[in-house]
């Protein structure tokens, strides 16, 4: 089946991949288990819990994969054989790939107005604006983030505001965990048990222009969170 190509267009295609490792260790008699699992790489960002970025394009329109690393440690205590207690981190990890020179092209068209009993027939017009040597890629060091702690009003009930000029690329985003698991029985009728957690998440971007004039911005978020859990498991 063959297809049309617009003049001057053309496809490119960048290969990227990874390399990671595993490990799991039980010690002190089976009542503690250690892990740990690695994996860095080019263009690997969506293999990542965080969904971080896999490429940018330069200013010659070629795709240019973002490195990334992504890192689980995990610690898990048995304590008796009804409690287990449990500690999680985790971290994924973007570089910069920021790039200067794009040129960009805003056309805007504005509709005729007829003329009416006392205006004049308004013809219609189109508007031109050339943007030469701009900056962009992903993490650029120049990009707006002036708006990223600025939240607008909501438009109404239904729709958030807008948001504010805020350019965002993630830099690291981490995660630590803590919790158990208590089984209040466990026998020929099923497993009853209750367990609790606790999870902490932090966002950083890369910094970015500010909201004044030669200063920086790299905005960060944070997020707290307690979950609960009642299971009954047939046997």
């Amino acid at each position: 089946m063959g297809y049309s190509r617009a003049l001057g267009a053309s496809n490119d295609t960048r290969t990227g991949g990874g390399i990671g490792v595993s490990g799991l260790w039980n010690v002190l008699h089976k009542k503690v288990d250690f892990g740990l699992k690695a994996v860095g790489g080019d263009g690997i960002g969506r293999y990542g819990t965080a969904q971080l970025a896999d490429a940018t394009a330069r200013p010659d329109g070629s795709l240019a994969l973002i490195r990334t690393g992504h890192a689980l440690g995990r610690a898990e205590f048995h304590v008796t054989h009804k409690l287990d207690f449990y500690l999680y981190y985790g971290a994924e990890y973007a570089w910069r790939a920021s790039y200067q020179g794009y040129n960009a092209i805003t056309i805007t068209d504005t509709a005729a107005i007829p003329s009416n009993g006392t205006s004049p027939a308004i013809p219609a017009t189109t508007t031109t604006a050339f943007a030469l040597n701009r900056i962009g890629g992903y993490g650029s060091p120049f990009a707006n983030n002036s708006g990223c702690s600025t939240q607008a009003a909501p438009v109404n009930d239904f729709n958030p505001s807008a948001g504010g000029t805020c350019a965002g690329d993630i830099r690291i985003i981490q995660e630590g965990t803590a919790g158990f698991w208590y089984r209040f029985y466990q026998g020929p009728k099923g497993r009853v048990q209750f367990g609790a957690q606790y999870s902490y998440v932090d966002r950083n971007t890369w910094s970015g222009a500010g909201a004044t004039s030669g200063t920086t911005a790299d905005p960060h978020g944070l997020d707290n969170m307690l979950f609960t859990s009642f299971r009954y498991y047939l046997p």
